[in-house]
C-alpha cells in the first residue's frame, strides 16, 4: 500500500497499471461496504443497550480525531481537501446507517453558503431545510431531537435575542454547538464559516474550543468580566454581547480555549462571585478546533 509505481512505456504497461487502479477501487468498495455493515451493527448494539437520545449516533468529536488521524497519514499528491470530502461522505453515510435524522440550515437569498455547508459536512444526499433566520434553525432543533442545524457565526453585537442564547446548557435536553464548519480552513480562504448545533454533549478531543454563555448583571463592564473570566483560569476570547432594552441584564457568549465540562470547578468559583455580577455562566457546546491547511492541500 501507498508504494510508488514507476511509468512503464508502451500498452502493455499502461494496461497494467490500470488494472492495478482497477484492483484497487474493488478492495476500496469492499472495504466500504463492510464498513456500512459495521455501522449498522453498531447501531444494533446501542439499540439493545441503556435507553439513549436519537442524536446520540453523532459523535463530532470521535469524527474530528477519525479526520486529524487520517490527514496526519497522508502522504504523497492527495490533496487534504479530497480526504475530508471522501470521509465526510463516508461518515455520513454511516450515521445515516445508524439513525434517520435531518439538516436544517439558515438559506435565503443572499445567504446559500450554509447550504452548501450542510451537503460538505453531512453528505451530498443529506435532506437539508432552508430557514429564513437563525433563530428558526434552532427552534427546529429543539422540536426535532435528532435534528442538526447550520447557523452563522455569532455578531460580535447582537440586537435583542440571538441565536445562541436559546441553545441548551451541557447537560440539558436541547440543541447546543457540536462543531465549527469548515473543518479544513485556510487563513486567507473567504469560503462560509458557519456551526452546528444538535443534542448532543461536547465531548474533549485534546484540541478544542468551548463556548461559555454568560448573564451578567448590569453595569458590569467587558473589563471587568475578562478579569474575572482570567483569574478564575479561563483562556477566553469575547465572541458576541447581546444588551437588554432598559439595561437590564445582558448575556455574552465567550470561546474558552480548551474542553470544559458542565462541573468544571472554574464555573463554580464564578457563579459563587459575591457582587453576583455573573448571574448564570453555562458551556453550551463547542468544538474540536478545526484544522488549517493551505488552499492547495499540500500541508494539512
Amino acid at each position: 500500500m501507498g508504494q510508488d509505481f514507476q511509468q512503464t512505456d508502451g500498452p502493455k504497461g499502461l494496461d497494467g497499471l490500470r488494472a492495478k487502479i482497477d484492483a484497487i477501487d474493488d478492495a476500496l468498495l469492499d472495504l466500504l461496504v463492510h464498513r456500512a455493515d459495521i455501522s449498522v451493527a453498531i447501531a444494533k448494539v446501542k439499540q439493545g443497550s441503556a435507553p439513549r437520545v436519537k442524536a446520540s449516533a453523532f459523535r463530532p468529536a470521535r469524527e474530528a480525531l477519525i479526520l486529524r488521524r487520517l490527514l496526519a497519514r497522508r502522504r504523497g499528491n492527495l490533496p487534504a481537501t479530497v480526504v475530508v470530502r471522501i470521509w465526510r461522505e463516508i461518515i455520513a453515510a454511516s450515521l445515516h446507517a445508524q439513525d434517520n435524522f435531518a439538516v436544517h440550515a439558515l438559506a435565503d437569498d443572499t445567504q446559500r453558503g450554509f447550504l452548501d455547508l450542510a451537503h460538505a459536512y453531512f453528505g451530498a444526499q443529506t435532506l437539508v431545510r432552508t430557514h429564513a433566520r437563525a433563530s428558526l434553525v434552532v427552534t427546529a432543533c429543539n422540536e426535532e431531537p435528532n435534528a442538526i442545524g447550520i447557523v452563522p457565526l455569532p455578531q460580535a453585537e447582537e440586537a435583542g435575542l440571538p441565536w445562541w442564547s436559546r441553545l441548551a446548557p451541557a447537560g440539558q435536553p436541547g440543541p447546543r454547538i457540536i462543531a465549527k464548519l469548515p473543518f479544513l480552513t485556510d487563513e486567507d480562504d473567504s469560503q462560509t464559516n458557519g456551526l452546528a448545533i444538535a443534542a448532543v454533549e461536547q465531548e474533549p478531543t485534546g484540541d478544542d474550543t468551548t463556548y461559555l454563555r454568560v448573564e451578567t448583571a448590569p453595569g458590569l463592564s467587558r473589563g471587568t468580566l475578562n478579569t474575572m473570566i482570567n483569574e478564575a483560569g479561563f483562556e477566553a476570547r469575547f465572541v458576541s454581547a447581546s444588551r437588554a432594552a432598559g439595561g437590564g441584564n445582558s448575556q455574552v457568549l465567550l470561546a474558552a480555549q480548551g474542553f470544559v465540562a458542565g462541573n468544571d470547578p472554574r464555573l463554580a468559583v464564578l457563579r459563587a462571585n459575591d457582587d453576583d455580577a455573573i448571574l448564570h455562566i453555562d458551556p453550551v457546546g463547542g468544538f474540536a478546533n478545526p484544522v488549517l491547511t493551505k488552499i492547495s492541500g499540500k500541508a494539512p
